[in-house]
């Protein structure tokens, strides 16, 4: 049996794809699966498709015949990784689908800031017609890109359609098209002196922790701005939001949070020139086709008993 426990309702087509693929193991979609109202037989479930959050000792203990977890993010860092080793269940994720939507959300962030948009929302409200000062643009300006994976090159590809000048940070510095420049983290604080946009993908991890605090912030220009689409946990939140009210950064975007939802008492919400976005970044119409057909080449192989393209390693953690 094959358990699909994601919040959101899986399309029609995606769904009919997915039970025509594996069949003719039988398919449960149920959100609320713990619920003792449905009185699911979990202990038939071999194969569980979820977006990681509801992976539990709880939910793993009613599951013994479990082999095989596949998350619909390329994140894990959630994930009980002792418990999935402990039970000998294999974790894939899916990487690869991402680059499309973020690098329209990046670009389209940047944007937003270059073009004063915000400026022009509060001044239709008023009925002001303000033609004072000039506008910036994307061209000719410096990106720097932590995180220069599948989706970091996606992002740096249209960034020089514009124009700009693409900085890449990665573990080892090594150069890679299409960036202009790349450096490891050793160099980051050169890297900040330099941008004027500085854009997060980075995992969340021990070494990337508050990556960017009240030093990082102290770095960067004054008109430069900061968005962060990784994790929550690279940005020291209360440092960032300092920064802000001392008009030390021009402003920055948030898409990922260390605690979600964000709680409406979280002071982020009033920090000036923020723009926030409920982890929206790669949530398109088109995300489940495509997480779907990565599935289905984890499928494909595991059913050969062949390593899936898109396995987790627990001691790499990715």
């Amino acid at each position: 049996m094959l358990l699909v426990s994601l919040p959101d309702k899986l399309p029609e087509k995606e769904f009919l794809k997915l039970t025509r693929f594996v069949q003719p193991m039988e398919v449960l979609v149920e959100e609320d699966f713990l619920n003792p109202v449905n009185r699911l037989p979990l202990e038939k479930v071999e194969i569980w498709i979820t977006y990681g959050s509801d992976i539990t000792e709880k939910a793993l203990n009613r599951m013994p015949s479990l082999k095989w977890i596949q998350v619909f993010q390329s994140g894990t860092e959630k994930v009980p990784i002792e418990e999935l080793r402990k039970r000998n269940v294999m974790l894939t994720n899916i990487k690869g689908i991402h680059g499309i939507p973020m690098t329209e959300h990046v670009i389209s962030t940047m944007l937003y800031f270059t073009k004063n948009i915000q400026k022009y929302n509060t001044n239709k409200a008023k009925r002001v017609w303000d033609r004072t000062g000039y506008d910036e643009e994307l061209y000719g300006k410096t990106v720097s890109i932590f995180g220069a994976g599948t989706v970091g090159v996606a992002i740096a590809e249209r960034c020089r359609d514009f124009g700009m000048h693409v900085i890449g940070i990665n573990t080892n510095g090594i150069q890679k098209p299409p960036f202009d420049e790349m450096y490891s983290m050793n160099n980051k604080e050169m890297v900040l002196k330099e941008s004027d946009y500085i854009i997060l993908l980075l995992p969340a991890t021990p070494a990337t922790h508050h990556c960017i605090s009240k030093n990082e912030l102290s770095l960067m220009k004054k008109s430069a701005y900061l968005i962060n689409l990784g994790r929550g946990p690279l940005i020291n939140n209360e440092d960032l939001i300092t920064s802000l009210e001392n008009g030390d950064i021009s402003g920055a975007a948030l898409d990922v949070f260390d605690e979600e939802p964000l709680p409406k008492d979280n002071p982020l919400w009033g920090a000036p020139n923020l723009l926030l976005t409920p982890h929206m970044a790669a949530r398109t119409k088109n995300y489940y086709e495509r997480a779907m057909d990565k599935f289905l080449l984890n499928f494909s192989a595991f059913q050969k008993n062949e390593q899936p393209p898109y396995y987790i390693d627990f001691d790499r953690g990715f």
